[in-house]
């Protein structure tokens, strides 16, 4: 019997010697400590420093140049055409006074000879009227009939009558020549030697290339950005106004005024100004049905600020940092955006740094790294 408790005191003995043993050891040797997780890396994007003060907005619009002056040519007279100059075909260049094209003299020589042969058959019956009106004349006592008065005004009214068909035929025989009112160049040339062609139809049309005018479509709260005020034509002056467009495979540029603009606005809510550009002897003419890029200029305006489009965050904002390189929203009023720049009506307190995002979705409180990215964005996280 004491053999075995002395068995069980031994097992209890060395139960509690491993559980001591146990409980010192947690003590003596602390566990391990879990590693830190490291801080996500903030997101790296480019900042800029808005520009502010008196700035000049570009508007930009784009438009199909179109000659001043275009006339279209057409005989007065019916009739064959009997020859044609050289000069009359698309792309010809004309002086004020050049014989374009004649038609057949002959029907129009024959129509003055009978003209002319009414006035002396007119003039003969008058004259055969005038003396019988003498003869009857002799007696006061007759009607105004037996006196002839009615029959001298028929055949005053006979003669008049043949000498308006005479001036009418000899009118008609100068008509046969289509002479260039104007000096220009000709376009849309419909005609040939043999055609008969009708008076009033169209054979082509002359252009002058002095004077090309372009009409620019522009919103009508843009007009104030242009200096532009309503009822003012005077107004229409302060705009300078430059011109690019590709022709003849050489970019050209040149420089227009606006002269007017239209009255209204059209369905989509436009206004348009109608550019006059002179064409000069040196350098690239600017040639009707080139389409042009145009960027208007007024006066600068006061208490602008101009910042890259990818700025903008949304329509109405952007993000600027705080102290802490934080990302705040700034709420701004856009004046004007093109595909380069915006331009804000709105100064950024204390002259913040403006992020330029693009379309990244950010959000607020967000911590950003200020420095120019190189090759992408670093990963985002959002610091705690």
């Amino acid at each position: 019997m004491k053999a075995g408790r002395w068995g069980r005191w031994l097992v209890t003995l060395v139960i509690a010697a491993v559980a001591v043993t146990a409980v010192a050891s947690l003590y003596l040797v602390p566990p391990e400590m879990p590693a830190p997780r490291p801080r996500a890396a903030a997101l790296s994007l480019p900042t800029e420093r808005p520009e502010q003060g008196r700035q000049v907005i570009p508007v930009h619009s784009q438009g199909i140049a179109r000659a001043r002056h275009q006339l279209p040519l057409s005989m007065e007279v019916n009739g064959r055409v009997e020859s044609v100059s050289p000069a009359l075909a698309d792309g010809g260049l004309v002086q004020a006074g050049d014989v374009l094209l004649s038609l057949d003299p002959e029907p129009f020589e024959l129509e003055v000879t009978s003209r002319q042969n009414s006035v002396n058959a007119a003039r003969l019956h008058l004259a055969e009227t005038r003396a019988k009106a003498r003869v009857a004349g002799a007696s006061s006592r007759q009607s105004a009939l037996g006196r002839f008065e009615p029959q001298m005004d028929e055949a005053r009214s006979r003669l008049a009558a043949a000498l308006a068909g005479l001036r009418q035929a000899q009118r008609n025989q100068e008509m046969t020549q289509l002479v260039a009112p104007v000096s220009g160049r000709l376009k849309a040339v419909q005609v040939s030697v043999g055609q008969h062609v009708q008076a009033g139809m169209t054979l082509a049309e002359l252009y002058q290339e002095q004077q090309v005018q372009v009409r620019l479509p522009v919103r009508d709260e843009w007009l104030a950005l242009l200096g532009i005020t309503p009822g003012d034509d005077s107004s229409l002056a302060n705009v300078a106004v430059h011109l690019e467009g590709r022709f003849a495979g050489r970019q050209g540029q040149w420089q227009g005024r606006v002269v007017r603009r239209e009255g209204g606005l059209n369905r989509n809510q436009m206004m348009t100004l109608i550019v006059l550009v002179e064409n000069t002897d040196s350098g690239l003419p600017l040639e009707p049905g080139v389409l042009v890029e145009a960027t208007l200029s007024g006066k600068p305006m006061a208490g602008i600020t101009v910042l890259p489009a990818s700025a903008l965050a949304g329509d109405s904002a952007v993000w600027v940092l705080d102290d802490q390189q934080r990302l705040r929203r700034h709420p701004v009023n856009v004046l004007y955006r093109d595909q380069d720049r915006v331009y804000l009506d709105d100064r950024l307190a204390g002259n913040q740094p403006v992020v330029l995002a693009g379309d990244l979705q950010l959000l607020e409180g967000m911590r950003i790294d200020p420095r120019p990215v190189t090759e992408g964005l670093a990963k985002a996280g959002n610091e705690q």
